[in-house]
């Protein structure tokens, strides 16, 4: 076809560093991709919770795609030997089938298979284009490239932490419980909540699961595991500890709640396909969210227009009323990138989630403050491992931030929202967490632990809050006033300071921590029953 074509915007992409192009794709082999579509109306900014939430059909009806625009994308696509195996009004998304061929005709784009040392993958370079009578439907395609994206933030394991038997005992390894002591956790046991998990490898085991719960005094939740992409939920891929450690710390906080288990691909369609399985889903209808996954900021991993869809998809969770915890990530201020820049991790930078930092508990029955999470070189790849946290390169800082007066270190960069919003205790070492995986235990921690339980205090405080009301988009009300109690904000008032530490993990320098809010812990550590009551009186 000779269809004129615009360029989409976003789309732009390079190879990645260090990959070595096979050869082109099989022309023949069936692939397919996810098109997001634009709303039939914007959806406006957020610069405070909505006072009410949307239900799921309100924000399809009001602010997802038009059946009309669907019906234009498959018959356009159809004329390139496309087919449309599934679409959302709600979602904005359409789904299409076919050759490698006919994709390359549609997009005006060359898709090859490339090595790299990460793993293989199918990509591609330049920009995406589409056909002239969808240049204003189409706002991304997802799926031509299938490089991952996502990290697991699971940290390798070490000659010191190697697995045992589960007869075996450790006195360092401190379970759910104790934690919520330490954090003052307000009383509850989850019954009535749903908590959401995204995991984008790995799988869920429920021997594990029972065994941890018989080690940690709780009872068996019930736990759903749903691949949104067909991509498996019970692979044994190195990745099932990442999995079982968000279930766990969960399991150990809420034992009768309901916990949901999102798989996806480590693709960008990957991540997409969790988010909007999560945001649809009305059968389970999660009040909170954890994600313990992502990827730096300003690399050859995102594009922008996945970003901005992602972003768009964050936000309607905060017009849900459902709470989006994701870890801050578990490699200082560089974020694993060598390029000497500081960098912080997306999903995490989005204004739309809490943004959990990490902290180490260095007295555990004593009331000293925790500090900044930072052991060895606060580098994974050295066996180490320290807090994300900083200043966005790519959101602008939210009008809900602006007395926060942090900077950036890296050189001309925007005025950008800052991270964490909150921690919690991450360390491996000094106050790690119990894993049960593969039969044995050992111990665990990162920003990834430290996601999973505020995911768990937000659920318990959905569970005290009158009339069936949810927490929702929390991150705005941390930076707001506190009301009675004299506290200068919400933050202030449910969280204790941290006030030691830095995550200097890149040349360019990484941040402090300080008196008040700061990009590596925050607001603080959670002192959860402070936390409901300021949330309550908010509420009211």
């Amino acid at each position: 076809m000779n269809v004129p074509n615009r360029k989409l915007a976003g789309s732009l992409r390079h190879a990645l560093p260090g990959a070595r192009v096979l050869g082109q794709a099989n022309a023949r082999g069936v692939i397919e991709v996810t098109l997001k579509l634009r709303r039939k109306q914007p959806l406006p900014d957020l610069d405070a919770r909505p006072a009410a939430p949307l239900t799921r059909d309100e924000l399809a009806a009001r602010y997802g795609a038009s059946q009309d625009d669907i019906d234009q994308v498959t018959q356009v696509m159809a004329q390139y030997g496309l087919k449309t195996v599934g679409a959302s009004v709600g979602a904005r998304t359409v789904r299409l089938s076919g050759t490698v061929s006919a994709m390359e005709s549609a997009f005006n784009v060359k898709l090859f298979n490339y090595a790299h040392a990460e793993g293989n993958y199918r990509g591609r370079v330049g920009y995406l284009f589409v056909p002239d009578p969808l240049k204003d439907i189409v706002q991304g395609v997802f799926g031509l490239d299938n490089r991952r994206i996502v990290k697991r933030r699971r940290q390798p394991v070490r000659g010191t932490n190697t697995p045992q038997a589960l007869s075996s005992s450790h006195p360092s390894w401190y379970v759910p419980a104790q934690f919520a002591t330490r954090y003052a956790f307000p009383q509850g046991d989850g019954t009535g909540q749903t908590v959401g998990l995204l995991e984008f490898a790995g799988g869920y085991f429920a021997g594990d699961l029972s065994k941890f719960c018989e080690k940690a005094g709780v009872s068996m939740p019930t736990v759903t595991a749903v691949s949104t992409d067909g991509t498996s939920t019970e692979s044994r891929d190195g990745a099932e500890g990442e999995v079982m450690l968000d279930i766990e710390v969960v399991a150990g906080l809420c034992p009768k709640s309901a916990i949901v288990v999102y798989f996806s691909a480590w693709t960008e369609a990957g991540m997409i396909a969790g988010l909007d399985a999560a945001m649809q889903d009305k059968t389970h209808n999660p009040g909170v969210l954890s994600i313990s996954w992502g990827a730096p900021e300003g690399t050859d991993i995102w594009t922008a227009q996945a970003m901005s869809q992602i972003n768009e998809t964050l936000k309607e969770a905060a017009y849900l009323g459902m709470t989006v915890c994701v870890a801050a990530g578990d490699d200082g201020s560089s974020d694993a990138l060598t390029d000497g820049h500081a960098h912080v991790d997306f999903p995490a930078s989005s204004p739309y989630v809490l943004s959990v930092g990490g902290t180490t508990i260095v007295d555990f029955t004593g009331a000293a403050p925790d500090v900044v999470w930072m052991e060895g070189d606060g580098l994974r790849a050295d066996q180490g491992g320290s807090t994300g946290g900083g200043v966005s390169d790519v959101f602008q800082r939210p009008d809900w931030q602006s007395a926060i007066t942090i900077t950036s270190v890296n050189p001309g960069a925007i005025n950008g929202r800052c991270i964490p919003d909150v921690a919690a205790n991450a360390d491996w070492n000094a106050s790690p967490y119990l894993l049960v995986v593969d039969g044995h235990v050992e111990a665990n921690g990162g920003t990834s632990a430290a996601s999973p339980l505020w995911a768990a205090l937000i659920a318990l405080i959905n569970g005290q809050l009158a009339g069936g009301k949810r927490v929702g988009y929390l991150t705005p009300m941390l930076y707001g006033p506190a009301g009675a109690g004299g506290a200068p904000t919400l933050g202030a008032a449910g969280c204790t300071d941290v006030t030691s530490g830095n995550n200097n993990t890149a040349s360019a320098g990484g941040y402090s921590a300080g008196t008040g809010y700061d990009a590596v812990s925050g607001w603080g550590t959670p002192q959860g029953q402070h936390l409901l009551a300021a949330i309550q009186e908010a509420l009211a």
